[in-house]
C-alpha cells in the first residue's frame, strides 16, 4: 500500500490531486483571513472600539450618580463621597469582563471630576482644590466642551457626541445622569477626562491566531477529502492527454509515424499535438523523398541532416514534454515554459524539414537556367528561414547542364549551412558569367568562425567534390563575428562557351 501511494504521488496525477487539495484548503483559509481582516477594517472605520470604550464610561457613571440626584431625595454629601471614590480608584468604568470587552477607562491626571446640575451649577468636585467651583455655575472657554455639555443636557447617550479630544490626546466626556422613570429626564451631568484606549487588536491578536489555527485544522479535516476527490478526477483527462503525446514521441523516436496523437482541444497541449502531427507528416514526406533520391549519392548527407536536426529535436521535444508533465503540479509556470520550449523545437524542426525537402526537390534546371533556379530556391529558402536573401546576376547566359547542376547543389549546401550555423540576418548571392568560367559567391553577415578551428563536415566535402569533377575550385573565407563568404568557380567546357 505504501509503495502504491509513493508511486502515485510521484506521478503527475498524484501531484495534481495533492495540488487541488492544498489549493482548496489554502483558498478557504485565505478567504477566512480576508473576512477577518474586513471585519477588523470595518470596526476601525466605524470606530467601534472607541465607541465601546466610551460607552462603558457612560453606562458606568450615570446609573451610580443617579441614586444621589433623585428629585425627592437629593444626597449631595453622598454624591461628593461617591465622586471622591471614583477619583481615588483612578478609573471611570469597570474592569473588562472578557478578552473582547473594552479595557477600563483610566482617569487623566490634572483635570477634576465635576457633577453639574440641570442649571449647570457645580454640585460636586473631586479632588477638592482651592478653585471652589461647588455651588457656582460652570462655563468653559472651550467651545467643544460646551458642545458636549449641551448634548448631555439634551439626554443624548451617543458616546461620540458626548466626548471630545483634548490637545494631549485624552477624552473630555459629559455623561448625562438620567431618571428613566420620568421620561429620561436629565438630573445632572458628570464631567470627566479619561485617557485614550489602547488598540484592541493587540489584546485580541492571540485569540484571533488561535481561532485561525483551530478553524484551519477543521477545514483540513472537512474540506481536504473533497479537494482530493475533485483533483483525482480532474487530473485524469490531463494526464491522459500528456501520456498520449509521450507515447507518440516514443513511437516517433523509434521510426513509427503511424501513431499520431489526436487532441482537438484549443489549449497549449492541443496545439502541441497539432504541431507534432504536422512534424510527423513532414518527416514521413522527407523519408519518402530520401528513398527516391538514394541513387543520387545523397544518402549520407540526408542521414547526417536527419540525425543532427529532426531526431535530436524530436528527442529534445520528448524531454520537454516529459519535463512539463513532471513540473505541471509543482511548478505550473515552469511546465508552461517547457511546453513553449517544446513548441520552439517543433518550429525549428519544421524549418529544418522544409529546408531539406526543398533541397531534395528536382532542380528542374533544364530549360530554365541557373539564375532562375537559384532565384526560386532563394525565395523558398527565405520563406522557411526568415532570412532576407538578395540575388545579383551579371552577364547571364546559357550553360551546360552539368555546370548548372553542380553550382546549384553548391548553392543549396552553402545556404543550408547558413541557415543552420550562421545566425545571419542577411544573405547575398552573386552569379558572374565570364567567358571561360562562372563565379558564384554566397556571403552572409552571421557569426562566422575561425577556419582552422572549424570541424570539416560532409557538406564541405560534397561541394568541393562536385566542383572538382568539373575542374573547378571552392574557397571559404570567414572570421568570428565577420560573417562567412563562399566562392565557387566552375570552368565552362569548350563546347559550352559559344
Amino acid at each position: 500500500m505504501m509503495a502504491w501511494l509513493r508511486s502515485f504521488f510521484h506521478g503527475l496525477r498524484g501531484k495534481l490531486t495533492l495540488t487541488y487539495t492544498l489549493v482548496t484548503v489554502l483558498a478557504l483559509m485565505a478567504l477566512e483571513v480576508l473576512v477577518l481582516a474586513l471585519v477588523l477594517l470595518i470596526s476601525l472605520l466605524m470606530r467601534t472600539d472607541e465607541r465601546s470604550y466610551l460607552n462603558d464610561v457612560t453606562y458606568t457613571l450615570y446609573p451610580r450618580a443617579s441614586a444621589y440626584l433623585q428629585p425627592d431625595a437629593r444626597d449631595l454629601a453622598g454624591l461628593q463621597s461617591w465622586l471622591d471614590g471614583v477619583a481615588q480608584s483612578g478609573y471611570a468604568s469597570q474592569q473588562p469582563l472578557g478578552v473582547f470587552d473594552s479595557p477600563a477607562a483610566a482617569l487623566a491626571s490634572g483635570d477634576p471630576l465635576l457633577v453639574l446640575g440641570p442649571d449647570r451649577t457645580v454640585l460636586a468636585q473631586s479632588p477638592r482644590d482651592g478653585s471652589g467651583l461647588v455651588g457656582r455655575r460652570y462655563t468653559s472657554a472651550d467651545s467643544a466642551v460646551e458642545g458636549i455639555i449641551e448634548s448631555a443636557m439634551k439626554g443624548s447617550l451617543d458616546a461620540l457626541a458626548l466626548s471630545t479630544r483634548t490637545a494631549g490626546g485624552n477624552y473630555h466626556m459629559a455623561v448625562p445622569v438620567l431618571q428613566e422613570s420620568r421620561g429620561s429626564e436629565v438630573l445632572g451631568v458628570v464631567l470627566v477626562t479619561v485617557k485614550p484606549s489602547p488598540p484592541m487588536i493587540l489584546a485580541t491578536l492571540p485569540v484571533y491566531l488561535v481561532w485561525l489555527l483551530v478553524t484551519g485544522i477543521v477545514l483540513v479535516m472537512m474540506v481536504a477529502p473533497f479537494g482530493a476527490l475533485f483533483g483525482f478526477f480532474m487530473s485524469r483527462g490531463l494526464t491522459r492527454r500528456l501520456n498520449a503525446l509521450t507515447h507518440a514521441a516514443d513511437a516517433w523516436s523509434e521510426g513509427d509515424f503511424q501513431h499520431a496523437p489526436s487532441d482537438r482541444s484549443g489549449d497549449e497541449i492541443g496545439l502541441l499535438a497539432v504541431r507534432m502531427r504536422h512534424m510527423a507528416e513532414r518527416v514521413q514526406a522527407l523519408l519518402h523523398t530520401q528513398q527516391e533520391l538514394a541513387a543520387l549519392e545523397e544518402r549520407g548527407r540526408l542521414a547526417r541532416d536527419l540525425h543532427d536536426t529532426v531526431k535530436q529535436h524530436n528527442f529534445a521535444t520528448l524531454m520537454q514534454v516529459r519535463a512539463a508533465r513532471n513540473l505541471l503540479e509543482s511548478d505550473p509556470t515552469g511546465a508552461a515554459q517547457r511546453l513553449v520550449e517544446a513548441e520552439d523545437l517543433l518550429r525549428t524542426s519544421q524549418q529544418e524539414l522544409g529546408l531539406l525537402i526543398d533541397e531534395l526537390r528536382p532542380a528542374a534546371l533544364e530549360g530554365r537556367g541557373l539564375a532562375a533556379a537559384v532565384r526560386d530556391f532563394l525565395a523558398s529558402w527565405s520563406e522557411h528561414t526568415r532570412i532576407p536573401a538578395d540575388l545579383q546576376v551579371s552577364q547571364e547566359r546559357a550553360l551546360p547542364l552539368a555546370v548548372e547542376q553542380a553550382l546549384f547543389r553548391v548553392a543549396q549546401e552553402a545556404l543550408s549551412n547558413v541557415a543552420r550555423h550562421s545566425r545571419a540576418s542577411a544573405v547575398t548571392v552573386r552569379l558572374e558569367y565570364h567567358a571561360f568560367a562562372v563565379h558564384m559567391e554566397i556571403s552572409d553577415n552571421g557569426v562566422g568562425f575561425t577556419p582552422g578551428e572549424a570541424r570539416r563536415g560532409f557538406g564541405m566535402d560534397s561541394m568541393q567534390s562536385r566542383l572538382a569533377e568539373l575542374g573547378g575550385t571552392l574557397e571559404m573565407d570567414s572570421s568570428p563575428e565577420q560573417g562567412t563568404r563562399v566562392r565557387a568557380v566552375a570552368p565552362i567546357p569548350e563546347e559550352g562557351r559559344a
